[in-house]
């Protein structure tokens, strides 16, 4: 049986060369700056090269936002050094959050798709700041409401103490 990998399978999916970055260029180049990130030790910025001034500008959300938000997840279920989970996170919420509505709205709905894998991030106790950036996003998404209740309740000994 052939084994496919998840990242590289969305990564493909998206069209990166015919969005403009919110640094001027193409955004074909946040893929590879992403993967490369990911085999370095984590910034001292979430997204910094990558997302940060290319997917986002402060809370400005560019065209490829979407487009990150997916690959991001993906890498999340594929499987990332634990120190880079975090940072994902933050850049996850900074996504989910922009003022763009549109965008942020898509963002939000990608993240929706794969809302297992934040309730399994504040299940997993393995970082404190991953599981309550995972807690506030799944706080959007009225339709987790009771679910993310139940889990706020459980686990609350993984969460910020603002959400226990």
């Amino acid at each position: 049986m052939q084994k496919f990998d998840v990242l590289h399978i969305e990564i493909e999916r998206h069209d990166w060369a015919g969005m403009v970055c919110g640094c001027g260029r193409s955004a074909d180049h946040i893929p590879t700056d992403f993967i490369s990130a990911l085999q370095k030790s984590a910034p001292s910025r979430a997204g910094e090269g990558w997302a940060d001034g290319h997917a986002y500008v402060q809370s400005n959300l560019m065209l490829p936002a979407a487009a990150t938000t997916a690959m991001v997840m993906a890498a999340l279920v594929s499987g990332v050094p634990d120190e880079h989970r975090r940072q994902l996170f933050i850049v996850l919420a900074a996504l989910v959050n922009g003022e763009q509505d549109d965008l942020a709205e898509a963002c939000l709905e990608i993240v929706q798709g794969g809302s297992w894998l934040l309730y399994e991030e504040i299940a997993s106790g393995r970082n404190i700041d991953a599981a309550s950036y995972a807690f506030e996003i799944l706080q959007l998404i009225d339709d987790e409401a009771e679910r993310l209740e139940f889990f706020r309740r459980a686990a609350a000994a993984n969460l910020a103490p603002d959400l226990r």
